[in-house]
């Protein structure tokens, strides 16, 4: 089977009135994040939302000490709260990424890449496009990280935190919210297709 991961996050800066967007990290690698905070919800699995188990795994990830190799072992980060807009904007980068079978932060161009074809047919969509074209605007930072082949979200969120970066990202207590997706395309090489959405709003 093959398995694949890349992460990239951004920064906002605003020197004066003119919006600057820095790029501050990219690899090959990937990152994650969410949790309610209560910890006395006992519903089976299968009564859990899709969402509400996303948000659950990588919240008790975020909810422990992890050892990120080269960046230290980093303390509990607070839990995330899931966002819908940015869930939008992960869903469909992996709905593109399966479809189009690529795998990369850049969209694929091609028919599949809905927010390319709104602003800019022909050109791959970045990843600050698509989640303010998904309505999550006014930020301070945001993140995508993306994965493909891994089968279940335990085994995509354990494969980011066995990468030194990925994990460093995954427990960034900067970020305050976050939206997973999954697509699924078994025409495609690699099958199965993750974006991770993250983002922290600027303070009013």
């Amino acid at each position: 089977m093959y398995t694949a991961l890349s992460f990239v996050t951004l920064l906002y800066a605003e020197p004066t009135r003119t919006n600057t967007y820095l790029t501050i990290f990219v690899g090959d690698i990937i990152t994650i994040i969410p949790f309610n905070g209560d910890r006395s919800d006992k519903r089976s699995k299968a009564e859990k939302s899709f969402k509400e188990i996303y948000l659950d795994a990588i919240n008790e990830a975020r909810s422990q000490t992890q050892d990120c190799g080269d960046y230290g072992v980093k303390p509990p980060a607070p839990p995330l709260r899931w966002n819908d807009d940015l869930y939008q904007a992960a869903y469909l980068h992996s709905y593109d990424m399966a479809k189009s079978d690529t795998f990369s932060h850049e969209g694929s161009g091609t028919q599949y890449d809905t927010v390319a074809q709104a602003l800019h047919p022909g050109e791959g969509s970045t990843m600050k496009e698509r989640i303010e074209y998904s309505g999550y605007k006014d930020w301070s930072q945001i993140g995508e990280n993306i994965a493909a082949g891994y089968t279940t979200v335990e085994g995509v969120i354990a494969a980011w935190l066995s990468s030194p970066g990925h994990c460093k990202n995954l427990m960034n207590p900067d970020f305050e919210e976050v939206g997973m997706a999954e697509a699924i395309d078994s025409d495609s090489r690699y099958g199965y297709y993750w974006t991770q959405d993250f983002g922290t709003k600027q303070q009013k």
